[in-house]
């Protein structure tokens, strides 16, 4: 199984990496990955706004008024996320993040509304501003409340969310030296 942190370290060494991808898909005639123009362009407003929006689409999925599967909603939100961090140079242990899963639950944040209310004031700040920190709490907020309302023999645990990421991650050629090279 996957773990948050590899996956997220997979999108720091993209970042590291992103101008090499370009030039190779460049000199391929390949289309260029759309998170490789993300991460150099290096718009950390724009990915914090996504992370934002899909935060939102997220919020629906536990409230049961978006349609999309949480595990999909979790790993795009996700994505963001890490998107956002590489761009800002935060690294994995920086992020603390076994610490942030253990705070979520006294983030004093009970429901989608001010799960909401908390992404929105995070967006607000703008990309550089935002903590990171804060971003991912956030998250692990939403998936705090996603085991708190589904029942435990139908949740996906925290491994299977990353291991679905991964497993899309596979199917992406560019990425396939970058999944040897990092590991957990």
């Amino acid at each position: 199984m996957a773990s948050p942190r590899r996956i997220f370290n997979i999108y720091q060494q993209l970042r590291i990496d992103a101008q090499t991808i370009h030039d190779f898909q460049v000199a391929r005639g390949s289309r260029i990955s759309g998170t490789v123009k993300l991460l150099l362009a290096g718009d950390a407003d724009l990915l914090l706004r996504r992370w934002g929006e899909e935060m939102h689409e997220l919020c629906g999925v536990l409230e049961g008024s978006h349609d999309d599967p949480y595990v999909m909603e979790a790993t795009q939100t996700w994505y963001w996320a890490c998107c956002l961090a590489a761009v800002r140079g935060c690294n994995w242990e920086a992020l603390d993040f076994e610490e942030l899963r253990l705070s979520a639950s006294r983030a004093s944040i009970p429901d989608t509304n001010h799960l909401r209310s908390a992404v929105d004031r995070l967006v607000a700040l703008g990309g550089q501003a935002a903590p990171l920190k804060k971003v991912f709490l956030i998250w692990c907020v939403a998936d705090g409340l996603y085991r708190q309302q589904t029942p435990p023999a139908q949740q996906r645990s925290l491994e299977e969310v990353m291991e679905i990421d991964l497993q899309d991650m596979k199917k992406r050629d560019y990425l396939l030296p970058i999944l040897t090279q990092v590991s957990d």
